[in-house]
């Protein structure tokens, strides 16, 4: 049985949201549709705003009906939703629920509905079935950091992050943790969370950040390249930008001491560092830019190569 994914997202952000599909359901989307033999969770998904099992596919709007119809649906206390990522189609969204609804034999129940129902038009082709998983995130927009900066990551970049390389019940170290939103994002998503900062006044600002959010404040003082462990999964959010002058192989230092250490990366920089990370014995499994202002972020999820 096949399954269908629909991503979300600002357009600059669509790569990290293809790459996080990539991580939690195994499949590449076009544009912002995806196929898949896999029916993946994806309530902890950044980007990923529903899973639906496919029961019809269609080249076009009549072909759709004809292969609905074709199943004989009997459902009570349904709602149908229907997403246009691709082009819009010539009916309107009212005229394609009825036209479904009027295929299902059974009542609906918009308020409270037992199934939701998909209709996904993309330029490629139609797809319908029931929705079986959503995101549930909403980034706790009612809560105030009491520490934020202007070029921290977003809770939603965060967490797409996290889902690259981990897993709940995994263990994630964040070695540069700043203000501590992957920390966050890391333990909302029930994975085993640690930080670290170098400096003692982030440290604290980041801790005062999870206390906000009514999470552990398990943010401690090290240094990158000297701490020592083994973890699942680490993001690594190196020093970047004009704010964060680096000292010559500060990289170099931070990356080395960590491969050995952790199975997955996500390591986040400013600048192509392809090379930098094959020269350290990283094998490269996804890369990703992500344009905001006058700032790249070049995203990238490695393991170490010496076990390729």
């Amino acid at each position: 049985m096949a399954h269908f994914y629909l991503l979300m997202g600002p357009d600059e952000e669509l790569d990290l949201a293809r790459a996080e599909l990539w991580a939690v359901a195994g499949c590449t989307p076009q544009g912002r549709v995806a196929v898949g033999a896999m029916g993946a969770d994806v309530t902890r998904a950044a980007y990923i705003r529903l899973c639906g099992e496919q029961v019809a596919t269609g080249s076009d709007w009549p072909e759709l009906q004809e292969a609905v119809g074709q199943l004989e649906l009997q459902l009570e206390g349904y709602r149908i939703e229907v997403f246009r990522p691709g082009p819009k189609a010539a009916v309107s969204a009212t005229e394609l629920k009825k036209a479904i609804a009027d295929l299902i034999s059974g009542r609906p129940n918009l308020d409270y509905p037992r199934t939701e129902l998909a209709v996904v038009v993309t330029h490629d082709g139609w797809h319908f079935g029931p929705i079986i998983s959503r995101s549930a995130q909403r980034w706790r927009a009612g809560v105030r950091r009491p520490y934020h900066y202007s070029h921290a990551l977003a809770p939603r970049m965060a967490r797409a992050l996290v889902n690259l390389v981990a897993a709940p019940g995994d263990l994630l170290l964040d070695p540069c943790c700043g203000s501590g939103t992957v920390v966050a994002e890391a333990l909302a998503d029930g994975i085993h969370a640690w930080g670290m900062e170098i400096s003692p006044a982030l440290a604290h600002q980041a801790a005062a950040n999870l206390r906000a959010l009514r999470l552990s404040p398990n943010i401690f003082v090290g240094d990158a390249c000297t701490i020592a462990g083994s973890f699942d999964a680490a993001v690594v959010d190196l020093p970047y930008g004009h704010s964060a002058p680096v000292a010559p192989g500060l990289h170099t230092d931070i990356l080395l001491n960590l491969r050995s250490q952790v199975r997955r990366m996500a390591v986040v920089v400013g600048a192509d560092e392809r090379r930098l990370l094959r020269q350290l014995g990283f094998c490269i499994h996804q890369e990703v830019q992500v344009v905001k202002g006058r700032l790249t972020r070049h995203i990238y999820v490695v393991t170490d190569g010496q076990g390729e």
